[in-house]
């Protein structure tokens, strides 16, 4: 009997994962470029507006391949997504009142509100520095990702933010470059 207790709880954990697992909405938090690459030089394919809705095919390390409501699929930040269900209590675990377990495999830490992601990617470490060798054209290729004044206005201005000018602080006579 011991035993056959043991095997329906695994059978209840696992039922629950693969639900969980298959939760994977989300929506873009601001007017975005949709990808044909996980990469920031990578081509546009589309420009989401704030509010699309997507399912999440994959991670790969800062980027989540998804999908559209109308098919089409592409490459994001992950930070310029929300993933869906943070608060939703009617959308999280199923019908039956197990949303605590299903919530047991959704990544991230768990709150009041539900469950709060954190981004991250892995940076360097020593073997990367200690093997690193200068690349002069990729040291050029940085200024073609810098924003023009009227982009970066335009980007405040969507997210809401408000200018404010900022004056220099003195500099003193024993100051180095």
């Amino acid at each position: 009997m011991k035993r056959w207790g043991l095997i329906l709880l695994a059978l209840l954990v696992t039922v629950m994962a693969a639900h969980a697992a298959s939760q994977s909405g989300a929506q873009t938090i601001l007017q975005t470029p949709l990808n044909n690459a996980p990469y920031s030089d990578a081509a546009p394919v589309a420009q989401l507006p704030a509010g699309t809705n997507l399912t999440i095919l994959e991670r790969q390390g800062g980027w989540y391949h998804v999908r559209l409501d109308n098919g089409q699929d592409g490459w994001l930040q992950m930070t310029s997504i929300r993933m869906n269900g943070g608060g939703n209590t009617s959308n999280s675990g199923s019908g039956w009142g197990f949303g605590w377990l299903a919530s047991l495999f959704e990544s991230g830490r768990s709150g009041a509100t539900g469950v709060t992601a954190t981004t991250g990617v892995r940076g360097l470490n020593s073997g990367d520095i200690a093997n690193a060798k200068p690349d002069p054209q990729a040291t050029n290729e940085i200024s073609t990702w810098a924003a023009t004044p009227q982009q970066a206005r335009q980007f405040a201005q969507q997210l809401g933010l408000k200018s404010e000018q900022v004056s220099y602080l003195p500099q003193t006579s024993g100051a180095q470059p």
